[in-house]
């Protein structure tokens, strides 16, 4: 092993290589000096689809970590994953992008006593697009509804922080944090995850975490652009907007101090009486806030 770390940073430093490790995951990262600590949930879903009103849980992972104000972990409590055979089929698409077959998850099922048993004193939840994960988990049992959610897609701003366009995770973990995993599986996903959120970016240094965190406390409005022009449609969904066909109207959550400036916008073009809703903590990224 000391042969291939000495081969590595070799490699490296020839300037000509960028050499990646294989993630090991840690069971702890700092240890406790006798701050307060708190419980979170990193937490993925494989599903049967992308409809989040539809598509059945084929694989629910998460790990249960201490955690303190800054952003810093420390013990892994618990790391599970489970197994759902789904009512319908498994398409030839998803096989291919999770290695999940009909026969792999026959006979499976997620025992949800257990996991609300595990969820009881988490404070928060953490998925990489927690708009995808926490409609289709609120589906499936309650101890999600009422919990506060954070997303480490829409905020962390990987572009400023860390210098990255792109926000998938695989490439995050490549160029933020140096490291391969076993992508599209939910365990290995989240605990490539955890490892992510502890790298540090921007000037100061923190772990990525300390900015979704920041994110998190920050107060919510959803504003719906209602009789919102039609051809402003385009102009809408690159500022981040939504369409809810049911609604028929264009959505987007944002944080509150930056409400007057989206309003002046929407004014400008032709969008005068917009619906503006103060969302509670707990309501991010569920269907309450559509």
């Amino acid at each position: 092993m000391n042969n291939l770390e000495s081969l590595a940073q070799q490699l490296e430093q020839s300037n000509q290589y960028q050499v990646l490790k294989k993630l090991v995951p840690p069971s702890q990262y700092q240890l406790n000096n006798g701050q307060p600590l708190h419980k979170i949930c990193i937490i993925d879903t494989e599903t049967t689809g992308l409809d989040t009103s539809q598509c059945e849980i084929i694989e629910l992972g998460y790990q249960i970590i201490e955690f303190d104000s800054e952003g810093f972990f420390y013990k892994v409590i618990s790391a599970k994953n489970f197994l759902q055979e789904p009512n319908g089929e498994i398409s030839a698409e998803v096989t291919q992008v999770t290695g999940l077959t009909l026969e792999d998850v026959k006979g499976q099922s997620i025992p949800w006593q257990e996991v609300a048993e595990d969820m009881a004193d988490v404070k928060l939840c953490i998925a990489h697009n927690a708009g995808f994960d926490r409609p289709i988990l609120e589906r499936f049992n309650q101890v999600f509804v009422d919990k506060v959610w954070g997303c480490s897609v829409t905020q962390i701003d990987w572009f400023n922080l860390a210098k990255i366009a792109s926000r998938s995770q695989e490439f995050l973990c490549w160029k933020v944090g140096k490291f391969f995993y076993n992508a599209h599986r939910a365990l290995d996903d989240v605990q490539a995850l955890t490892h992510l959120l502890q790298q540090p970016i921007g000037q100061p240094g923190l772990p990525a975490l300390n900015f979704l965190l920041q994110a998190v406390r920050l107060q919510k409005v959803l504003i719906k652009a209602t009789r919102a022009p039609f051809e402003l449609k385009d102009q809408l969904k690159s500022r981040g907007y939504r369409w809810n066909a049911k609604a028929k109207v264009w959505l987007k959550t944002l944080d509150a101090n930056l409400q007057k400036d989206e309003l002046a916008w929407l004014i400008d073009n032709n969008t005068p009486n917009p619906t503006i809703i103060k969302l509670k903590a707990n309501d991010n990224f569920s269907i309450r806030a559509n």
